[in-house]
This record gives C-alpha cells, structure tokens and sequence, in this order.
C-alpha cells in the first residue's frame, strides 16, 4: 500500500512548521541536530505507512515508538533545565528588589526620623504639643518626598472605601472639625 495523500500533506505541513520555528528562534550548533532529528523522525514515521510487509510495519512502528520517547526524555530534561534557570534568576531578581525596597525604607524612615515630623524632636525626647499637626506634619513629608507611593495608596484607599459602603467615615477623616 502507497502512502496516501494525507499522511504526505500532514507530514509535509510538521515539516514546514518545524523549519519556521527553527528560522524564526534561530539556530546554533544543538538546534541544528534537534532540526534534523526531528524531521527524521517525521520521514521515518510516514515510511511506516507505506507498503511494507507485516514484520517490517511492526520493527519500523518499534522503531518509532522508541525514537519519540527519547525525545520526549530529552525534551522533559531540556524543559526542566529551563524551568529551573528561570527559577534561579527570578530568585536572584527578587532578593536584590528586596534589599532595594528595605535600603528605601531605612532611608525614608532616617529621612522622617531627622526631620523630626515622626512626632519627636530630632534632639531630644520630648513629644510636641499637637499631636494631629505632627500627623499631618508626617503625612505631608511623605508626600512630598514619595509622592507616586502616597497617589497609589490614596486611589487604593478610595477604592476600598467605595467597594466597603463607608463613604461617611471617608468625609469624617478628611473633615476639618
């Protein structure tokens, strides 16, 4: 039995998508031996189909059968050696942003604590009289020396206020009296 026009166009459709992929991620040394095993396999696949005898279907389908599980070993071990890369690199990416944010904490909190609008006189240990002006005192220093984290917490407040139903509490803190 012939190979059929449908296995051909099937075969010959894999084939042109696997060299697409490979000119379009480019190409290096293991690429290039992957390329070539990959479009064997597909060939060896499709003779299968032709017109051999019983015994010969049978070694040509074991023969398949065991190239496409060590390429499916190799691609597992491939997959998992990218996984863990990415893993690593993400680790490392987030324990220096983590030491960058408590670096800008110290800062801010060494900024406020100078200032003396943490509610303390920076020499000495007394507290002011008014404590609600040292909180607005503290409140607008961190404004003025953060002012994209005090818009992103004040449109995050204004959204939970609204979600919540607490609309009279929200007039209360800003009221006056």
């Amino acid at each position: 039995m012939a190979i059929s026009d449908r296995i051909k166009a099937e075969a010959r459709r894999t084939i042109e998508g696997i060299e697409r992929y490979y000119d379009k991620f480019g190409m290096d040394i293991d690429y290039a031996d992957e390329r070539e095993n990959r479009i064997a396999r597909i060939e060896a696949a499709m003779e299968g189909c032709n017109g051999l005898t019983h015994d010969e279907k049978v070694q040509k389908t074991a023969e398949n059968l065991f190239e496409l599980t060590c390429a499916q070993e190799r691609s597992f071990d491939m997959t998992r050696r990218e996984i863990r890369m990415l893993r690593d690199e993400n680790n490392k990416e987030f324990d220096i942003l983590r030491g960058e944010l408590r670096e800008g904490l110290k800062d801010v909190i060494q900024k406020i604590e100078e200032s003396g609008s943490d509610g303390q006189k920076p020499s000495s240990s007394g507290q002011s009289g008014q404590p609600s002006s040292l909180n607005r005192n503290l409140v607008a220093k961190l404004i003025s020396d953060h002012p994209l984290i005090a818009f992103n917490t004040f449109i995050f407040v204004l959204i939970m206020v609204f979600v919540s139903g607490h609309f009279e509490i929200l007039v209360k803190m800003l009221g006056d009296n």
